[in-house]
């Protein structure tokens, strides 16, 4: 695991109702559905119950609805404490065992590839009329820099549309975030509607610095996330939490299609959640200081 970026959610005021206020953010109507998973590993492997449970619920809302799930990495044995693999599984790929497990339980037919997601895959994969949903379960710079620029430039003329979830957290802290644009013209129309939102900014927006690699991002020299929740016993329940999060905002996009909110922050030793409500002053505060990529 590299070192990761220091999130720091925008201040809190004495009391907030800017709840009150949020409207739901609405997708685009299309066709087709892709729900993609990046990453199986820590988020990942718990999210992926929940990733193909709700794309079942949405069989009924779209004409063919496809599940990928993306991960080069393969299980080993210190993986088992903190991440949803058994030790029958050891030596597989993390993105091969989680589908096929899913697949022979519900009957699915969840695609599997045990690389990593490149912004050439998404090109190839997704065409007319598709909703694409990118969840993202990495721990990387680089990794989230694809996933930015897979949504950044994005039109609302363009016949499919794609949004990004992302995960990410610490030892007893986390954060979920999601949008669908990098462009600061498209999401000043986001509110043209009445009560509903079209556009979020991009999680890379929103946090620049999910997109900054710290100086000791050196991936393969520094221990992996699996040697250092071994030494830090506090982390084996934030990934759950985040995963539950992060189910609960696909949940709310796509099928009851209530989602009021685009960020949202834990932290485990108080127990507390704060999240930031989808109104056009709250997201404007939370993208200030941030110019678009």
């Amino acid at each position: 695991m590299t070192t990761p970026p220091v999130i720091v959610p925008p201040p809190a005021t004495i009391l907030d109702l800017s709840h009150l206020q949020s409207v739901r953010v609405l997708p685009k109507h299309c066709s087709q559905l892709h729900i993609i998973q990046v990453g199986c590993g820590g988020i990942g492997s718990q999210l992926a119950t929940s990733t193909a449970r709700i794309a079942r619920e949405c069989v009924r809302r779209y004409e063919h609805v496809l599940i990928s799930f993306y991960d080069g990495d393969h299980i080993e044995e210190k993986n088992i404490r903190r991440q949803n693999f058994c030790s029958s599984e050891v030596g597989q790929n993390k993105a091969e065992a989680l589908a096929y497990r899913l697949n022979m339980a519900w009957g699915l037919d969840i695609e599997a590839y045990p690389l990593h997601f490149t912004r050439k895959t998404l090109i190839n994969r997704d065409r007319d009329s598709t909703l694409t949903i990118l969840l993202g379960c990495v721990d990387t710079t680089a990794s989230r820099v694809t996933l930015h620029h897979a949504i950044a430039n994005q039109l609302p003329e363009d016949d499919g549309q794609i949004w990004w979830i992302d995960g990410g957290n610490f030892s007893v802290q986390g954060q979920v975030c999601i949008g669908n644009t990098g462009r600061s013209d498209v999401l000043a129309n986001s509110f043209n509607l009445p009560n509903v939102c079209t556009s979020l900014p991009s999680p890379g927006w929103v946090h620049t610095e999910l997109l900054k690699a710290p100086p000791a991002e050196q991936p393969r020299r520094h221990r992996s996330c699996a040697d250092l929740a071994i030494h830090d016993p506090q982390s084996l329940t934030i990934n759950m939490m985040i995963a539950g999060h992060m189910a609960d905002y696909l949940l709310r996009l796509l099928v009851t299609q209530d989602l009021r909110r685009f960020a949202t922050y834990l932290d485990m030793n108080s127990g507390s959640v704060r999240s930031l409500a989808i109104t056009p002053t709250v997201i404007q505060r939370a993208i200030s200081d941030h110019a678009p990529e």
